[in-house]
């Protein structure tokens, strides 16, 4: 079977920014933890005077002396959750099914300095109590969640970066496409992803596959053969689809 094969040219159109602004970003950077970690910098941190919370010790780690922009950035995540569901496959289970979900994910991010970055992210997707055993969506043991060559130029107004391996995807509302955050185990594709920035446009070409759990899902998925789209990014963060 050949594998199935996703095309998206994705235009993002990013508000528009002035030297204020950039002056006050640089002032207060941006420490927030990200839907996606592969998008979170933790650079500023090469300052010891910003270094405030616990974990910062292992966000930005110096891997070559007189060199700032050679690091590594240690992240994780640890979710517990108990579900609960009644009335399930259309109320024909006389019984409530209620199981335990744990995820765990720990990831490894390395600048080798402005142009070349790798990125690892480990998974592991735990189900327990379930009556009828745990669905694909519900368990998935250790596993990559992402692990990809980045090559490009240097960030920012005007870039261009390439991404090749497994990798996670969320644009817009996530309805098209989307790392899955509700379930336990969440999704990721395989292939090519070419980000560009000119100016406050944002245009990103796709050539990926999803990594799937299942036959099942891997044989739906193969009826769809080629995906091709345009979104752009409104000033007011409203992505349209065509």
């Amino acid at each position: 079977m050949l594998p199935i094969m996703a095309v998206a040219f994705l235009v993002g159109v990013l508000p528009a920014r002035s030297q204020s602004d950039h002056a006050v970003a640089a002032a207060n950077p941006d420490g927030s933890y990200q839907l996606l970690s592969e998008d979170e910098d933790w650079s500023f941190l090469k300052d010891p005077a910003l270094r405030q919370d616990f974990w910062d010790p292992i966000k930005y780690i110096p891997l070559r002396n007189g060199a700032d922009d050679w690091y590594l950035t240690i992240g994780g995540e640890a979710r517990e959750v108990w579900e609960q569901i009644g009335n399930d496959n259309w109320g024909e289970s006389p019984f409530w099914n209620g199981y335990f979900n744990e995820r765990y994910i720990i990831h490894f991010d390395v600048h080798y300095g402005k142009h070349l970055r790798t990125f690892v992210e480990l998974k592991s997707g735990l189900n327990s109590f379930r009556i009828g055993g745990p669905r694909p969506i519900d368990e998935k043991k250790l596993d990559f969640q992402a692990a990809f060559l980045e090559l490009g130029t240097t960030a920012g107004e005007n870039s261009v970066n390439l991404l090749v391996g497994r990798q996670e995807l969320e644009y817009g509302s996530g309805r098209l496409i989307d790392v899955r955050e509700g379930p336990n185990v969440r999704l990721s594709f395989d292939g090519f992803r070419l980000k560009t920035k000119v100016h406050s446009w944002q245009i990103d070409g796709l050539a990926v596959r999803p990594d799937l759990e299942s036959w099942f899902l891997r044989q739906c998925a193969e009826s769809c053969s080629w995906l091709l789209g345009c979104i752009r990014n409104t000033p007011h963060n409203r992505w349209n689809y065509s």
